[in-house]
């Protein structure tokens, strides 16, 4: 038909949607037309490849379940592992893999060893001293603490951690807290186990018959310097540092006495003498009494007591009856003129610059002293006592031969060098006896009569201490004053004679009657 239009063929309709030219396809072979495909063939097709991409899901998704399933085993098995993890360290030490016991154990044991090393050691002379530190650890808390690291959370995240200690381990350390207890009271010991204290030279011994000392040697001692001794341990438990052994810095003591100051310290410090009178009983007990401390030693500060040294002075020991004052009236007694050996060391020891601690009157002055200068002793009333004021002994040594009584005294001087002492006394007042004192006595015949005390004027006496340089009194003070009280006469009479016829007076020349006087001269 000419209206309808000439159909293209499919080749050149494809060609045509190509964009090629026309010349060019008509080079290309001409194509068969295509067979028309049925409906249950697409179905087919779209079924199969439905089924072949269900296939590669299928397959995709196993495939990442398998490896989501390996890698969570892999996650459990590295997070499941008994003991410490590899990676761990407690101080330094790997744990890895390692039992809590058995790390605990080992640990423990290793810190007892450190704890008991911690000792603080000195040693002096061969002689070792040693005080034990006390270590404080937090062990316990520090293997719990590594051996739970990463034990506990979420899975991967407890993987990670563990995984990072094998790039990066995990060290756990332990702390010590180290203290020492005692120290003041260890360093004492030390002090006093290793202290020798510097021994004085001294006086062995005097010969009171050659009137000479015999010394013993100075000896140093020695001092541990205790400050720097506790600086020390200070500084070794700061550091922690307990390996060396301390050894103390002993100082020398010099003594502070040697011999050579002794020998030019004793000497001669005072002497006195006083002459005795003829009798042989009174002379008897001035020797006995005299001897009791012949070679006495007077320690410093001690009192000597002259009634202590001799005790009562009976006939038992040796006393004769002798002269002696008793209620202004001389009777003879056990020990009479003893007062004389008392007097004769008062004079002594305080020219050797003693103190006087106990001293008395006679009931009237005495013939073998100057007025003031006596010492009168009477068991157990009265007694003489003296305090050795010098920080050494002191030696008295007497002496009785030919009714001369010497008493010296030996020892450190108290007194400058130079300086001596003397005494001097003053009569200073009389005291009037007073009227003689009548007493009858029928005994007596008439118009007879019989002096029993003689009567005496007392006197009052001052005694002075003088201090003398190069020859002058350079000071003078009161000793003590002494007062002698006046005794009265006691006469007895007898009755009144008879009366007789007076006799024509004779004249007759007065006669001397002195020996039959009531008073003393």
């Amino acid at each position: 038909m000419a209206n309808q239009k000439k159909k293209k063929h499919p080749q050149e309709e494809n060609e045509m949607l190509d964009g090629r030219q026309p010349e060019l396809q008509d080079e290309l072979p001409e194509a068969q037309p295509p067979r028309r495909r049925s409906g249950r063939s697409v179905v087919a097709i779209v079924l199969l490849v439905l089924a072949i991409l269900m296939f590669i899901a299928g397959g995709a998704l196993g495939l990442l379940y398998y490896q989501s399933y390996q890698n969570l085993e892999k996650m459990k098995a590295a997070v499941d592992v008994q003991g410490f993890y590899p990676g761990i360290t407690i101080d330094g030490q790997d744990v890895g893999g390692r039992s809590y016991e058995e790390v605990r154990e080992e640990i423990l044991t290793r810190q007892q060893a450190e704890a008991d090393a911690r000792v603080i050691t000195v040693s002096y002379e061969g002689q070792t001293y040693t005080l034990p530190a006390q270590s404080s650890y937090d062990t316990e808390q520090v293997i719990v603490d590594a051996y739970n690291y990463a034990k506990e959370g979420e899975l991967e995240q407890r993987y990670q951690l563990v995984t990072a200690l094998q790039s990066q381990p995990l060290d756990f350390p332990t702390t010590c807290t180290v203290s020492v207890d005692g120290v003041d009271a260890f360093v004492q010991s030390i002090v006093q186990a290793i202290d020798v204290p510097a021994q004085d030279a001294t006086v062995g011994s005097f010969d009171v018959e050659t009137k000479t000392f015999a010394f013993t040697d100075e000896v140093n001692g020695r001092s541990v310097d205790a400050q720097l001794l506790r600086s020390q341990i200070d500084q070794m438990i700061e550091s922690g540092d307990f390996t060396a052994t301390l050894t103390p810095v002993v100082n020398e003591v010099p003594a502070t006495v040697t011999r050579a100051q002794l020998e030019q310290q004793n000497q001669l410090l005072a002497t006195f003498t006083t002459t005795t009178t003829s009798s042989s009983s009174r002379n008897t007990n001035i020797r006995l009494c005299s001897e009791a401390f012949n070679g006495y030693v007077v320690a410093p500060g001690e009192v000597f007591s002259i009634n202590t040294v001799t005790g009562p002075r009976t006939t038992a020991k040796g006393y004769k009856n002798a002269g002696s004052i008793q209620n202004g009236i001389l009777i003879d007694e056990p020990g009479g003129g003893v007062c004389q050996v008392s007097s004769t060391l008062f004079n002594a020891v305080v020219r050797a610059g003693m103190e006087i601690v106990e001293r008395w009157g006679h009931s009237w002055p005495s013939d073998y002293v100057k007025i003031g200068m006596d010492a009168a002793i009477d068991y157990p009333a009265k007694d003489f006592k003296f305090r050795n004021t010098s920080d050494a002994p002191i030696y008295l040594v007497t002496h009785f031969e030919d009714r001369k009584l010497t008493i010296e005294v030996y020892g450190k001087p108290v007194l400058e060098e130079g300086m001596t002492i003397d005494l001097r006394s003053t009569t200073d007042s009389t005291i009037s006896r007073g009227d003689d004192k009548m007493v009858f006595d029928a005994s007596l015949a008439p118009g007879q009569t019989k002096t029993v005390r003689k009567g005496r004027n007392g006197k009052k006496s001052t005694t002075y201490i003088q201090y003398i340089k190069d020859g002058k009194v350079v000071e003078e003070k009161v000793l003590f004053t002494t007062t002698y009280p006046a005794i009265t006469a006691i006469v007895n009479y007898g009755p009144e004679p008879e009366p007789e016829p007076t006799p024509e007076p004779i004249p007759t020349t007065p006669s001397d009657d002195s020996e039959h006087s009531n008073v003393w001269p």
